[in-house]
């Protein structure tokens, strides 16, 4: 369980941070972190219960630990928390410390995951990652393979920019169109999400999308399901090895 620190003790760390603050969750009682992407809206939107008592919890693409560190606080027995960057980038380090936290760190890309855990986890979180990724369905395959049980994956769709796209399984690609960002990739139709996710080899039990008359944003809550997956049985293609130097 996490120490609690005090509103001025959380409030001077905040404004000592030498580290962006992209998440904004609560630091300690009545003190919030001043990042845009909100910690208990996407956990909410996602149907995260309050108790994770005895669970087993990652959270892929980490960046300040937020959603990591709430696991910890909801009584998750064990969370790793995984990112490619360091762990000094967006202050994972600082603020573990800070909190007194047990949350373990991994850096690591989704493609490694797989050789880089040693169990299977009962809920995985994927929040902000998908779009930035040039082999979406190649992460969600592999994500496949380090989850245990649930999981609840949160990105940019492509249905308020394209009308034809809506209710079709169409993707966008992308070149510094999404956001004026050149690491933004792709951007699928909520329908094409849907889909991805269960090629991957989940049963989708939920999904939503924001704002309602054009959609930009999209969750899915996912259950594994067990081997093998879609494309091992349909298609000529076989598991990739993912080699890093």
């Amino acid at each position: 369980m996490l120490g609690t620190a005090s509103a001025s003790e959380a409030a001077a760390f905040i404004a000592s941070a030498g580290f962006v603050w992209h998440q904004r969750f609560e630091l300690a009682p009545g003190v919030w972190t001043p990042g845009v992407s909100s910690v208990n809206f996407l956990l909410d939107t996602a149907g995260v219960p309050a108790d994770l008592t005895g669970l087993s919890v990652l959270d892929v693409g980490t960046t300040n630990g937020g959603c990591a560190f709430e696991a910890e606080r909801r009584g998750a027995r064990r969370v790793v928390a995984a990112d490619i960057a360091t762990q000094e980038l967006y202050g994972f380090r600082a603020i573990r410390k800070f909190l007194d936290s047990k949350v373990e760190f991994v850096q690591a890309s989704v493609y490694e995951l797989p050789d880089r855990l040693d169990e299977p986890f009962d809920l995985v979180f994927f929040f902000g990652v998908l779009y930035h990724l040039r082999h979406p369905l190649l992460a969600l395959d592999r994500l496949w393979e380090v989850a245990g049980g649930e999981i609840v994956l949160e990105t940019a769709i492509c249905d308020h920019a394209d009308t034809a796209a809506r209710g079709e399984p169409l993707a966008r690609f992308c070149r510094n169109e999404l956001a004026n960002d050149g690491t933004n990739w792709f951007a699928p139709s909520a329908r094409a999400l849907a889909d991805w996710v269960g090629s991957a080899g989940f049963a989708v039990t939920a999904a939503d999308a924001w704002p309602h008359d054009a959609p930009e944003r999209a969750m899915v809550r996912a259950t594994r399901l067990p081997a093998p997956q879609e494309y091992l049985t349909l298609s000529y293609e076989r598991p990739l090895a993912v080699h890093v130097r």
